[in-house]
């Protein structure tokens, strides 16, 4: 079964890097037995200018990958991340050793005709490169929340373009943090909507929610949340995600959280 992979992105070397990574191995990596990483490159025929997938192409991406995964044993290995960067794929596999002359996977790429590939091996059994480098830093799951959610809003039919009323959510701070966190947020152009004390699970904090108006657009949720991210740090505290309303073409509608 093809797992379910989350998207991000970053800049490698003054050039944009795309991640679909499956999050969902954060709670059993590493798996005892699959000790060695494969990276299985594919050069792109019709890379975008800046080095990234076309649709198209993508397509048949997805064809090539499947024909070498249905090739290999089912417990053999375990796909988890593939990378776009410069004009080539990467495809990740942690597998159960280094592959031998008629081992399955080295017959699959063989047959690879639409594609020059690349073949690369590194012993890893504590998947450092999964958990250290593929793995999306909290800054990257955030992200990851945000475009999931916007394109929640686009379901519902939300006018992106229209100011919405943003209220990102600040927790774990302490009575002072959470006042300095007020001055901090009104001090780079924010309101503040809401300082009080909470209590969860038996312990107790303090929360901050802020306010500001502004279209809804990855772009400018990418700079605001490097700056709410920054700020809560600061004073001890961290950024939880943020909530808005849904706002049709012409009317109201109920909320929506990341």
């Amino acid at each position: 079964m093809r797992p379910y992979f989350e998207y991000y992105t970053a800049n490698l070397d003054r050039w944009p890097i795309e991640l679909g990574v499956d999050l969902a191995l954060i709670e059993k990596a590493p798996i005892a037995g699959l000790t060695h990483r494969v990276h299985l490159r594919l050069n792109l025929n019709h890379p975008t200018a800046d080095g990234l997938c076309c649709q198209e192409e993508s397509a048949l991406l997805l064809a090539v990958e499947e024909e070498i995964l249905s090739s290999l044993p089912k417990d053999s290995f375990c796909y988890v991340a593939h990378v776009t960067h410069r004009g080539r794929r990467t495809i990740i596999l942690y597998m159960d050793g280094m592959p031998q002359p008629g081992q399955p996977l080295l017959d699959a790429v063989e047959r690879v005709e639409t594609h020059t590939t690349l073949l690369q091996f590194e012993e890893d059994p504590e998947w450092k490169e999964y958990l250290e480098y593929l793995y999306p830093s909290e800054g990257f799951r955030h992200q990851i929340k945000d475009r999931r959610v916007l394109k929640e809003f686009e379901r519902r039919g939300d006018d992106p373009a229209r100011n919405h009323s943003i209220e990102p959510v600040f927790s774990g701070l302490d009575e002072q943090g959470a006042l300095e966190l007020r001055k901090a947020l009104e001090s780079v152009g924010f309101m503040v909507g809401d300082v009080a004390n909470v209590s969860n699970n038996g312990v107790t904090s303090w929360r901050v929610i802020g306010k500001v108006k502004s279209p809804l657009a990855l772009s400018i949720l990418d700079d605001y949340r490097e700056i709410w991210m920054a700020l809560a740090k600061e004073q001890g505290g961290h950024y939880d995600g943020w909530s808005a309303e849904v706002l049709p073409i012409g009317e109201g509608d109920g909320p929506a959280s990341q």
